[in-house]
């Protein structure tokens, strides 16, 4: 089995790893606006912008965050 079918194995079985153990970079407050930016036009749905507890910065469709571990920075609603 090739390495790339054993780790999309991994994943496909929920298993979460940190952005620094995956390759991912963090995203800067700009970066995740305009990341959000883009996900509200393609998806046509509501996107927020957060800052976690270790000040890293994301965006994510509006009815997936749960707000406990979060900041919510602001909000992009392709309809407004």
């Amino acid at each position: 089995m090739s390495a790339s079918l054993r780790a999309c194995g991994v994943l496909s079985r929920g298993g979460r790893s940190p952005a620094s153990q995956t390759g991912a970079k963090q995203m800067s407050r700009k970066d995740a606006h305009a990341f959000a930016a883009s996900l509200a036009a393609t998806l046509m749905v509501s996107i927020v912008v957060f800052q976690a507890g270790d000040g890293t910065f994301g965006a994510v469709p509006a009815d997936e965050i749960d707000g406990d571990e979060v900041q919510v920075v602001a909000e992009v609603d392709p309809w407004a």
